[in-house]
């Protein structure tokens, strides 16, 4: 599919304009469903145990009402095999991942649900992989325009990963406090450090916890954001310029890892607002980006999308890595993800080779360094 660069810099523009604006998310989901000719897209939560819930576009409001009112989440191929193939993090699937030539002919969500409503085709991308519960960016297409192609497939899994970033902006800024609650008060009641900066890097505002980490992580004396540690200040001062330039090259999001004067260390994940919308939090100029940071730790586990990162891994491989980083071991990792205790060692091999380690130990010692490491 031929699309002009400029498109998916659009598209990627209103999905960091919804993260600041949830509001925004209907329109930004059909932004991406028109780039890949599709009837909107959508984003779904759902485990085996529960309704799903979705987020979605009006144009799909009564396909989304029908396959809730009908219960068609207990025949959906699509949700039944993502959780069998344990799929999560930006492996993108799509009918013929998950389904033959004649489970397309004849399975009922695609004769009956599908066909009721002009669709044909479905391509999904997991997002949310350290959550609990399953969260997928879907895109529905019509049966006469043809199933998704691979490339298709690789542009989801790199929205996907915007989308991640973004609806993690919406989530924390819904999830904060109750809705007569000052913004700036609620800020300061979460957990995580959260920075507002202008184009030039300049802090427009620093919540409570944000604030915290100034001593240990953040030099923030010359109204700018940089890194405590002098020999990290260029390799983040680097990261932010970068993280401006997402939306205009199309870029997948990165994390970064910062040691502080205390040898702990912090992840960074720095998003652009986008145009559309600014985050100015009561001061005159709008943000331009948005810092959150997150102690590298919790709970003796690394984030597996900054092992992602920071060892160059697909997100299955560092979900693995993660587990076994912690000290668990590769019987309870591999009961852990879903699989075999012979595909953990082979996923672990993998790692292995990626991290230039050849044991566990190395393993661990290397995932506790990361904050060393220029990324």
């Amino acid at each position: 599919m031929k699309v002009p660069l400029q498109a998916l810099s659009h598209t990627i523009e209103a999905i960091y304009a919804a993260g600041s604006d949830p509001e925004q998310w209907p329109a930004a989901l059909e932004r991406i469903g028109d780039y890949f000719d599709g009837e909107g897209s959508l984003i779904r939560f759902y485990d085996t145990r529960a309704t799903p819930t979705f987020i979605h576009p009006k144009k799909l409001r009564s396909a989304v009402t029908v396959y809730l009112d009908e219960r068609w989440w207990e025949q959906d191929l699509h949700a039944q095999r993502a959780i069998d193939l344990n799929l999560r993090g930006f492996e993108v699937m799509s009918d013929h991942t998950v389904a033959s030539d004649l489970e397309i002919q004849t399975h009922p969500i695609f004769t009956n649900f599908f066909y009721r409503f002009g669709l044909g085709w479905l391509m999904s991308c997991p997002i949310l992989p350290d959550q609990d519960e399953r969260c997928v960016l879907s895109v529905p297409r019509a049966k006469a325009k043809g199933p998704f192609t691979p490339d298709e497939m690789q542009t989801l899994s790199l929205l996907g990963r915007h989308v991640d970033q973004a609806l993690r902006i919406s989530l924390c800024l819904s999830n904060m406090s109750s809705i007569d609650t000052a913004l700036t008060q609620a800020l300061d009641a979460i957990d995580t450090g959260v920075h507002t900066l202008s184009a030039d890097g300049r802090i427009l505002f620093s919540n409570r916890v944000g604030r915290v980490q100034c001593d240990t992580y953040f030099d923030d004396r010359d109204g700018c954001l940089t890194a405590k540690v002098a020999g990290e200040r260029d390799r983040f001062k680097d990261y932010l310029a970068t993280a401006q330039r997402t939306i205009t090259e199309c870029a997948a999001p990165q994390s970064c890892v910062l040691t502080g004067t205390d040898g702990t260390q912090l992840v960074v994940w720095a998003t652009p607002v986008g145009t559309v919308t600014g985050l100015g939090f009561g001061q005159r100029s709008a943000a331009a980006i948005l810092v959150l940071a997150t102690p590298f730790l919790r709970q003796s586990q690394v984030d597996p999308a900054v092992l992602r990162d920071c060892l160059q891994l697909t997100i299955s491989e560092a979900r693995l890595a993660s587990l076994i980083g912690c000290g668990m071991p590769i019987e309870r990792v591999a009961e852990a993800l879903g699989i075999t205790v012979g595909t953990a060692r082979n996923v672990l091999k993998t790692v292995f080779r990626k991290a230039g380690v050849n044991r566990q130990t190395q393993l661990a010692l290397k995932i506790s360094n990361l904050g060393r490491v220029a990324l």
